[in-house]
């Protein structure tokens, strides 16, 4: 919808102008009156009309001053139509002079409005049309340039291309922020791939709305999804970077639902530089896993840290010997330290879900030997990793540890009076015990069970002798030894 404003210090010209037209119907909403051109030149600025209207003689500011500080000033780019109740040439030449679009007698004539109106909504739909085109293939060449300035293409005519399109000097201050939107390397692929554009655009359009048009160049895609600005000292907002930042951050996690994570560069002075913010970004928004609330991440708080991609080989025994127990009172504290571990050694997401999908898969064993739901479990496994990816730090602890409880008081529904379950007991003692000389009656006096029943079930369950059983898992574990020996 087009924007028109209104001016006249005449009340009832300003309210004959209101209903003279269907404004709508040509594609108009009146985004404001005025009477005089004071208050016409805050409305020109807070809401940057398409169309004004205005009286040319009207008491301080008048009219024809009006479109001169409005385009000179205020960089409006509206249409305007002269409304003069004098029938002098002077008036219309001058008017003309500061490119005026018509220029109207009084009385109006509603037709002659009607007409006039008509052919400006087209012209400006066309010019606007115009710009949009423009503006496109201006982004998409500053998008381009940027990304080699990125990639370390420093040649000079890049840097100077880059320079003039962002209107950024070369030995200006620089910086740079970063957005990201949930995993958003997904954008580039996935059945979801058209919504997923539409939200890029959309974020696109919050952030090049907040830096204004003289600086919607600066609004880049790196080709992972990521939306970036770079920012100089020329923009008035750059000593407040951080808090322009955290502005944006809040609007888009409203827009998106809480998913939204933002990073920000150290300075660095010159274009040349582009590559290096961007890069301090990228490190600092890799930790936005670590992050309590997906807020905001300012490279120097990161710097100093790095990332660990060794995989993890903290021990899951005790955590499955208590879930297996259904000691829920003691499972929360070994995850919570499980989870401390990961943090003190700012271990990489990938890593953490990788094992902790592999005791989920422990987990897996455990429910098969007892004969438990496998189906409900792997659901919920398959579940968990398909959500992991998306989750910070704190998010993940809370998500496996439910996973944990769950199947703890999975397994604990197998315990009364199930052979199978107390069979995949003997079998987890077995392995916990190998390397000791034990025999069927101890095992047997360890559960509180005869021997002779004890063997019987043993048989059952498991397809082979205790004695059998035991020594294959002897085999097996000298196996092991040896190939980490080898």
């Amino acid at each position: 919808m087009l924007k028109v404003l209104l001016v006249d210090d005449e009340p009832y010209v300003l309210e004959g102008l209101k209903v003279m037209l269907d404004w709508e119907a040509h594609g108009f909403r009146i985004c404001g009156e005025a009477s005089n051109g004071e208050d016409a030149l805050e409305i020109v600025r807070v809401c940057n009309p398409d169309l004004i209207i205005t009286d040319i003689s009207m008491p301080g500011i008048d009219g024809l001053e009006l479109i001169r500080l409005s385009t000179q000033k205020l960089k409006s780019t509206a249409k305007f139509v002269i409304l003069s109740g004098y029938d002098d040439f002077s008036y219309a030449k001058q008017a003309m002079l500061y490119n005026a679009s018509n220029y109207l007698l009084k009385p109006l004539d509603d037709v002659e409005l009607d007409s006039v109106v008509k052919k400006l909504a087209e012209q400006i739909r066309q010019e606007r049309k115009k710009t949009e085109n423009v503006n496109k293939q201006l982004s998409f060449i500053a998008n381009q340039s940027i990304m080699r300035l990125i990639n370390g293409d420093n040649k000079p005519s890049i840097v100077g291309r880059v320079g003039m399109l962002l209107n950024i000097a070369e030995d200006e201050e620089i910086r740079c922020i970063l957005f990201e939107i949930d995993s958003a390397d997904s954008w580039t692929h996935g059945e979801e791939k058209s919504g997923l554009n539409i939200n890029r655009m959309q974020a696109e359009r919050v952030i090049e709305n907040a830096l204004g048009s003289d600086f919607q160049f600066r609004v880049f895609e790196d080709g992972k999804g990521r939306i970036g600005i770079i920012a100089s000292e020329k923009m008035p907002f750059f000593s407040s970077l951080e808090e322009l930042a955290q502005s944006l951050l809040l609007q888009l996690n409203q827009i998106f639902g809480d998913v939204v994570y933002a990073s920000i560069s150290d300075s660095e002075k010159g274009l040349s530089f582009i590559s290096k913010v961007y890069r301090q970004a990228l490190f600092a928004i890799g930790f936005k896993f670590y992050s309590p609330d997906k807020s905001f991440i300012n490279y120097e708080n990161v710097k100093g840290l790095n990332i660990n991609f060794e995989m993890c080989i903290e021990d899951y025994n005790t955590l499955l010997d208590l879930i297996r127990s259904n000691r829920a009172e003691d499972i929360e504290p070994i995850v919570c330290r499980l989870f401390e571990n990961f943090s003190e050694n700012h271990s990489a997401p990938q890593i953490i879900i990788s094992y902790l999908m592999s005791f989920q898969m422990e987990l897996v064993k455990v429910i098969m030997e007892i004969g438990g739901d496998l189906k409900e479990f792997l659901t919920l496994a398959l579940e968990f990793q398909k959500t992991a990816e998306h989750m910070n730090m704190s998010e993940l602890r809370s998500e496996f540890l439910k996973q944990c409880l769950s199947a703890a008081s999975h397994i604990n529904g197998f315990k009364q009076g199930n052979p199978q379950y107390i069979i995949s007991e003997v079998k987890n003692y077995i392995k916990q015990n190998y390397c000791k000389d034990i025999k069927l009656k101890e095992v047997a006096r360890h559960f509180y069970m005869n021997s002779v029943y004890l063997g019987q079930l043993f048989k059952k369950f498991s397809s082979m002798q205790f004695n059998d059983y035991l020594n294959t898992v002897r085999i097996e574990e000298a196996k092991k030894l040896l190939q980490r020996l080898i």
